[in-house]
C-alpha cells in the first residue's frame, strides 16, 4: 500500500467580488484558499502541496488544493486528512475530501519524477464524479476506469507538446462519512501536464475541455498551477528519517539530470550585455590618465641614418 494520501479541496465561492463604497474587494475566495494554504502546511505528515487556479470562464471552483500528506499508518493519515477536510470546509459550495491514488498512467520519461509541478505553464485537467446512492460493485466500476472516466481518449489526444506526465484516478474512501457540509467527489481523474498552459497551447486545451463536457457525466475543469509549496521544516514523524531523506536527495539528483522533454517551455535567463569597443575605449583612456607620465627628454626618436651617395670611404 503507498504511503501517500491526498487531500484534494475544491474552493467555492462567490463568482463576482462584492464591493464597498464603490471601492472593489478581493476574490473571498482567493483569500480564503491563501489562508487554507498555511493551514494546511503546518500539518505534522504534510509533505508538498500546489494551489491551483481554475481558468474557465465562469469557473464553479476557482482554486483547488491538492496536498500530499505522507505516513505509513494509513489510518493516522486518514483521520488527519479528514480533520482538516473539516477544518477547511465551513462555508457553502465548498467539498473537501481525502483521496488515495487507485490507478495510475506515467509516461516513461517521467519516471522518477516525483514532486508536484510547480512551472506556471504546467496544469491539470480535473474530472469529478459522484456516486448515485444506490451505487454498488465499485471494484468492477474500477475495473473499467479507461472507458467511464476519459483516460483513454485525453491519454489518445493529448499533443506531445502538452508534455503529458501523469493520469491517475483519485478514490475517496471516506466519501460518505466525512462530516464535511456536502458530500465530496468520490472518484477524481488527475491529469497532469507540464506545459498545457504554454500561450501557444492554452486555447486547444480549453476546446478539449468543452469537448469532454459533451460526452462526460462529470465536473470538467482546467486548472493551472498558482502556487506551489512544501514543508517549512524537517519533521519528526517517520518518513523523515536520515535514509529517506538520502533516497529523496538522490533522486530529486537523478530528476536534475534527465533530459529536457519536448515541449517543455522553460524561462531564458537574459545574456550579459557585451561591452561596446566605445566603452572599452573610454575605460583605457581612463587607466591611461592614471599612468606614470614621464618628460618627454626621457623619449628620443629614432632618426635612420641618412647614407650621402657621394660619400667617400
Amino acid at each position: 500500500m503507498s504511503e501517500v494520501s491526498s487531500l484534494i479541496g475544491f474552493v467555492g465561492g462567490p463568482r463576482d467580488p462584492g464591493c464597498s463604497y464603490g471601492f472593489a474587494q478581493e476574490d473571498p475566495a482567493y483569500e480564503k484558499a491563501v489562508s487554507e494554504c498555511h493551514v494546511i502546511q503546518e500539518k505534522k505528515d504534510f509533505a508538498e502541496a500546489v494551489l491551483l487556479k481554475c481558468i474557465d470562464n465562469k469557473p464553479l471552483f476557482p482554486y483547488m488544493h491538492f496536498a500530499q500528506f505522507r505516513n505509513v499508518d494509513y489510518t493516522h493519515r486518514v483521520k488527519q486528512i479528514s480533520d482538516l477536510a473539516r477544518e477547511c470546509s465551513p462555508t457553502h459550495g465548498s467539498l473537501y475530501g481525502c483521496y488515495d491514488e487507485v490507478y495510475s498512467i506515467q509516461k516513461t520519461a517521467s519516471v522518477g519524477e516525483y514532486r508536484l509541478p510547480a512551472h506556471r505553464h504546467s496544469g491539470y485537467i480535473v474530472i469529478g464524479f459522484k456516486l448515485l446512492e444506490d451505487a454498488g460493485k465499485q471494484g468492477n466500476l474500477e475495473k473499467t476506469w479507461l472507458q467511464w472516466s476519459g483516460a483513454r481518449e485525453i491519454y489518445k489526444h493529448s499533443p506531445r507538446s502538452w508534455n503529458l506526465r501523469r493520469i491517475s484516478l483519485m478514490r475517496c474512501p471516506t466519501h460518505h462519512k466525512n462530516g464535511v457540509a456536502q458530500r465530496p467527489f468520490a472518484y477524481i481523474l488527475m491529469c497532469e501536464y507540464g506545459s498545457i498552459l504554454h500561450p501557444s497551447n492554452t486555447i486547444q486545451a480549453l476546446d478539449i475541455c468543452e469537448r469532454l463536457r459533451v460526452r462526460n457525466c462529470g465536473h470538467i475543469a482546467l486548472y493551472q498551477v498558482h502556487s506551489a509549496y512544501t514543508s517549512p521544516g524537517p519533521r519528526t514523524s517517520a518518513h523523515n528519517s536520515p535514509s529517506r531523506q538520502a533516497s529523496a536527495f538522490a533522486q530529486s539528483a537523478a530528476t536534475k539530470r534527465a533530459q529536457m522533454l519536448r515541449g517543455f517551455s522553460q524561462d531564458v535567463e537574459p545574456q550579459p550585455i557585451q561591452e561596446s569597443s566605445t566603452l572599452r575605449r573610454n575605460r583605457m583612456l581612463r587607466t591611461r590618465e592614471r599612468s606614470f607620465q614621464y618628460p618627454d627628454e626621457y623619449y628620443h626618436a629614432y632618426q635612420p641614418h641618412q647614407f650621402d651617395t657621394q660619400e667617400q670611404y
